[in-house]
């Protein structure tokens, strides 16, 4: 019988330095495409490196369905708030056909698109890019680092590890990894603390028009009441189903997955596992009840879920500056800005209720470059989910406008700061957001 031991030590091995640049960027949702593809057009050679074999993160990988946090509400309708990068992925989308808005949702609006259109896109302008290497099927493993200094990431690949070396790097990969594995201090949230994911699932021979006709409103009730019933026992009282510009297409928005009762951790690959069994176990379960209860579903049915849970929350950096929840609700100003948003703080947490805390009309809050830079290296920033924020100021700027808005101030810093030879804390901030509003970003 073999003997049960505490670890396994694996044999020393060279990782190959597979490629060199200027900026590195850990990666390839939302933010760490706005951070590649600024680094690459402000000249810098840069490697973007990406788990999945596409782009886009949650937004293709969870099939989110909504560019939520790029308006802000005013007395004349919504305007963009995540302009610069954000709103020309946006409109890109809009020009195919494949994306609309704004769209109105509750005090503020959101932009819809057909995650297969947000893919291809980012295929696009990845490749339209000459000084932007793409690497794909690529996991962050380990981390080369001296001192202070990030040498080289190694990633997991199907001939061994191979290394990226790079003078600047950016962690865009929504949990941390880059930072985890460098040794930074992390904030990993917890269980308590921590906000549950969802599954998506998509609908197709929705009559749309009846299913609108009955409202969100009617949606909601039934999810409240039929849905709390003991055959259904959905993990939500709230939801919405998301058309897209295909007809007959929605997305279903109304799981909320557990793992034993409380929010799993997604950076343990077990409790993952559960959590991606439970999510299509309860996606199941909610197309079967629109199907039986909601209008305009009679003849529908579910064609399929994405490839994984839509993440909300995991590991964080600790940069030089915590965002917190009172400046995201206080519209706080920061000297050093480089992105703004206005999304409130939507908090997926204990129960089956959304807690949506709204800023006042109009108003917005700053982001500053502090939150972006990871406080125990010379040479990382952070972008996206993974920026250094409170649980409560997560909970609004981890939506995609805002993730692209501080990838897009990353990606470029990091251009900046290797073309100067400077380390990322010593780059001119104000050189930076020079550079960022002259490609169109709202800094406030």
């Amino acid at each position: 019988m073999r003997r049960s031991v505490p670890a396994i030590r694996l044999p020393e091995r060279d990782a190959p330095v597979a490629a060199e640049a200027d900026v590195v960027v850990v990666g390839g949702g939302p933010a760490g495409l706005a951070a590649g593809v600024s680094a690459a057009r402000a000249g810098a050679r840069t490697v973007l490196v990406e788990r999945y074999g596409f782009f886009g993160g949650n937004a293709t990988a969870a099939w989110v369905g909504t560019i939520c946090g790029l308006y802000r509400k005013t007395a004349g309708g919504f305007d963009p708030v995540c302009r610069g990068f954000a709103e020309a992925w946006a409109e890109g989308i809009k020009a195919s056909g494949a994306g609309f808005g704004p769209v109105p949702y509750k005090e503020t609006a959101v932009f819809l698109y057909v995650p297969w259109a947000f893919k291809r896109q980012a295929d696009r302008w990845v490749q339209a890019e000459p000084n932007l290497t793409p690497l794909l099927h690529a996991t962050v493993t380990e981390v080369a680092r001296s001192g202070r200094t990030i040498d080289a990431v190694v990633v997991g690949s199907k001939r061994g590890p191979i290394a990226i070396a790079g003078g600047v790097f950016v962690d865009a990969s929504g949990d941390a990894d880059l930072a985890f594995h460098a040794g930074c201090e992390v904030d990993a949230g917890a269980p308590g603390r921590r906000q549950f994911p969802a599954m998506q699932f998509l609908m197709q021979n929705v009559d749309v028009g009846k299913a609108y006709a009955a409202g969100m409103e009617r949606l909601n009730e039934l999810l409240a009441t039929v849905g709390q019933e003991p055959e259904w026992n959905l993990s939500r009282t709230s939801g919405a189903v998301l058309p897209t510009p295909r007809a007959g297409e929605v997305f279903g928005a109304m799981t909320r997955i557990a793992v034993e009762g409380r929010a799993p951790d997604l950076c343990d690959p077990f409790e993952a596992t559960a959590a991606e069994l439970a999510g299509r176990a309860e996606a199941e379960k909610a197309g079967r009840f629109l199907t039986q209860h909601m209008p305009g579903f009679e003849q529908a049915y579910l064609s399929d879920t994405p490839t994984q849970l839509g993440v909300r929350e995991t590991r964080r950096a600790v940069g030089e500056y915590v965002l917190t929840g009172d400046d995201v609700l206080g519209a706080a100003r920061f000297a050093d800005s480089v992105a703004c948003g206005a999304w409130p703080q939507e908090l997926h947490v204990e129960g089956k209720e959304t807690e949506l805390r709204w800023l006042p009309e109009g108003a917005y809050y700053q982001i500053p470059y502090r939150s972006l830079l990871a406080k125990d290296v010379d040479n990382l920033l952070v972008a996206g989910r993974c920026i250094s924020a409170t649980h409560e100021a997560l909970a609004s700027t981890r939506v995609i406008a805002p993730s692209m808005a501080t990838g897009e101030a990353a990606g470029l810093a990091a251009a900046l700061a290797a073309s100067k030879g400077c380390s990322a804390g010593d780059l001119d901030v104000d050189g930076l957001r020079r550079a960022l509003e002259g490609r169109g970003a709202f800094l406030g």
